[in-house]
């Protein structure tokens, strides 16, 4: 998804539960311009943000209709770890953890 796709999601989904722009920037701690960009696409929200939006708007990933990783996504991404010295491993591991961490978490609404 790009960042026009994620910005109409979060819009359609901030609809939907009746919030104004401002009233989810308050809830995220975020100024309402950054809602704003974000939902116009001209930003993506950083991965704190974006969570805590998906926890204010009640939704989960599979929400965003995200598709099913294809194979080429999971050798490109098993080639970069295998390729990673010790230095990138130490960097990639506890962002992997954190995205999965937020993955299981998503999915349970």
């Amino acid at each position: 998804m790009n960042k026009k796709d994620i910005g109409q999601k979060i819009k359609e989904f901030r609809n939907r539960k009746g919030l104004t722009q401002a009233e989810l920037a308050e809830a995220v701690h975020m100024h309402e311009k950054q809602i704003s960009r974000i939902e116009a696409g001209v930003h993506f929200p950083t991965f704190d943000n974006f969570v805590k939006i998906l926890e204010i708007l009640d939704v989960g990933l599979k929400d965003f209709d995200i598709p099913k990783p294809q194979e080429d996504l999971r050798q490109k991404a098993l080639r970069i770890i295998t390729q990673a010295d010790n230095r990138d491993l130490i960097f990639y591991t506890p962002v992997l953890e954190a995205l999965q961490k937020c993955i299981k978490k998503t999915n349970k609404h």
